[in-house]
């Protein structure tokens, strides 16, 4: 039978020596990529400079080998997030960042070093984190099995997280303020696009993150990037002001049409998201919106086509049902369907 877990303390020193003789496995199979955004780091490193609490890791030992060869490996079974950021700090792969009192609220003494890496810090700064003390849960001969239960068992609540949820929980920064600042505008309630589940699940702020990725960088495959996006503009987004007001923009100049989006299959998210592309590629003057009125009868003859029997279909009509039907959150079924929809928009204008 295996060992019950044994509490223990460890400095972080002694996690730095044992990474660097190859004895400390952060990441086995079972574990999640890295997905902390550089704010994130900073912030549990100002936690280690304030003596603050940070939560225990759990460690698998194992002993392998005979005689003189034998040596004890150490697996990291949860907290492999916050190990790698301390590591990373040491080994000076990022260095103290400017953060926002909102997303992540750091210390006075954390400020004044901004913009230094570790190596930076000075002698007795540098001693406080390689002294910190991390609660350890010390567990021995448990098989993989086992050890696999467990970490499920400690992650059970974020495993029951959908993609949008764990992104809300992990990210607090420059993005997800500008994405729930947009969640909230009137427009989506005005449009019935969302459910209550929806919004139960943070779907709709899913969505709105899509449709705010268009404004920066395109369309993109599904939602391959969209974690991306929140991690890499966590803490320092300087288009922030710009992205915003495009993206107002174009949903005031959507409700210009909002009868014919809420009567046909403009509505459903797939197509939506091809009219907020083709909306955004069209030529928006400064601070104003633009009337889309003229295209009404267009969209509405494009939806009522595409109730025919679809061996019926022709033209810009029979394209457009295919890429609906053949993966429609794909790059190239969501950019055709933006040219069709913009095409349509355009001679109007």
């Amino acid at each position: 039978m295996a060992d019950t877990p044994k509490p223990n303390s460890l400095a972080v020193s002694w996690f730095y020596g044992e990474q660097q003789k190859g004895t400390l496995i952060i990441s086995p199979k079972y574990q999640r990529n890295a997905i902390w955004s550089i704010g994130q780091k900073c912030f549990l490193i100002d936690s280690l400079i304030s003596g603050c609490p940070i939560p225990q890791v759990y460690i698998n030992i194992i002993t392998v080998g005979l005689g003189k060869e034998k040596k004890t490996i150490y697996e990291v079974v949860d907290g492999q997030q916050r190990l790698r950021a301390i590591l990373e700090f040491l080994n000076n792969q990022y260095q103290f960042v400017a953060t926002t009192a909102k997303s992540y609220p750091v210390s006075d003494l954390y400020k004044k070093y901004i913009g230094k890496f570790y190596s930076g810090l000075p002698d007795a700064l540098q001693n406080v984190i390689w002294d910190y003390p991390i609660a350890v849960q010390e567990l021995r001969g448990q098989d993989q099995q086992e050890i696999q239960g467990l970490f499920r068992r400690l992650n059970y609540v974020v495993e029951s997280l959908n993609d949008q949820e764990l992104r809300h929980s992990q990210y607090f920064g420059e993005f997800a303020d500008a994405v729930e600042t947009l969640t909230k505008e009137q427009f989506w309630d005005d449009f019935t696009l969302f459910t209550r589940r929806d919004s139960r699940r943070m779907k709709d702020a899913e969505f709105v993150s899509e449709l705010f990725v268009i404004v920066m960088d395109g369309i993109q495959d599904q939602q391959k990037t969209l974690s991306r996006f929140y991690s890499d503009y966590d803490v320092i987004f300087p288009q922030k002001g710009k992205a915003i007001a495009r993206f107002k923009q174009i949903i005031s100049s959507l409700r210009t049409i909002k009868d014919t989006i809420r009567e046909t299959r403009l509505r459903n998210k797939s197509d939506f998201y091809g009219l907020f592309a083709a909306v955004n590629e069209l030529k928006i003057p400064a601070n104003k919106s633009l009337d889309l009125v003229a295209a009404r009868k267009d969209l509405v003859r494009l939806d009522k086509e595409m109730k025919a029997s679809a061996d019926t279909l022709t033209g810009e009509t029979q394209e457009y049902y295919t890429t609906i039907i053949e993966g429609g959150n794909k790059i190239a079924k969501r950019k055709r369907r933006m040219e069709i929809l913009r095409d349509i928009l355009q001679k109007h204008l």
